[in-house]
């Protein structure tokens, strides 16, 4: 995914590689850090709030989360173009990862999340407006499929199911934010994602490249042939239809 610039963060680095500042001094630079970006590039965003806790992430549950992106309560309240987003930031992550790894440059790290997420809350708030209708969003699915290029996170228009993860027709779209480090341990094995209402395991490539989109087929959602009856419920036997599961990952 790419980087937005966010220029010079203003201040001096309050970490270095392998030990995490008081949670107070963390703080004060990740508000510094948004600080010193471009104000066009924060339009929209109401507050980057810094969390004590280690945040776990719901899918993938042995990685932890630096941050996130969510979106605000305010805009199913307002019209599309007033998309908001609060910024996430967990301190206790950034302790975990220092912990395990003496190398983790903790505030490369911090000015890394923060652009990453500003840019997520961009781009999603650009999609809103680029596929705000049923058309656009059969369009861009189409594209898909067809294996053409797609407008960034188009799938996040679909039908949201959980914790990032989409529903476009049959089809679901689960994201998995990862630091490359992260996502280089997971190659070459099998990792349980949590996808919906149970556990799913999937095989990562040895070969596996962070541009990728990890089709799993038939694992998406199913659509029987027939209305079935009151009580009845969906077996192996019964006729239909499956979308696949896509995994995107977000590799930074």
């Amino acid at each position: 995914m790419p980087r937005t610039p966010s220029g010079s963060p203003s201040g001096p680095p309050s970490g270095a590689p392998g030990r995490v500042p008081s949670f107070d001094d963390f703080s004060a630079r990740a508000q510094a850090i948004v600080r010193a970006m471009p104000e066009r590039f924060l339009e929209g965003i109401e507050s980057v709030d810094v969390h004590r806790e280690v945040k776990r992430d719901p899918v993938l549950p042995e990685v932890v989360l630096l941050g996130e992106c969510a979106t605000s309560p305010l805009s199913a309240l307002a019209q599309e173009e007033a998309f908001r987003s609060t910024v996430h930031v967990y301190y206790g992550s950034f302790v975990d990862m220092a912990g395990k790894d003496a190398r983790f440059d903790v505030d490369a790290e911090l000015v890394e999340t923060l652009e990453h997420e500003v840019q997520h809350h961009i781009e999603d708030r650009a999609g809103v407006k680029a596929l705000a209708d049923a058309d656009d969003l059969f369009e861009q699915h189409a594209r898909f499929k067809a294996g053409l290029d797609t407008q960034p996170g188009w799938y996040r228009q679909g039908e949201p199911m959980g914790p990032r993860t989409w529903a476009v027709d049959l089809d679901l779209f689960v994201e998995l934010p990862l630091r490359r480090a992260q996502f280089d341990a997971l190659k070459g094995s099998a990792v349980t994602l949590q996808v919906l209402e149970g556990p799913l395991e999937v095989e990562v490539p040895a070969d596996a490249s962070p541009e990728e989109v990890f089709t799993v087929p038939e694992a998406g959602l199913f659509e029987p042939d027939e209305e079935l009856a009151e009580g009845e419920e969906v077996d192996e036997d019964t006729p239909g239809t499956a979308g696949d599961l896509h995994i995107v990952p977000l590799v930074r």
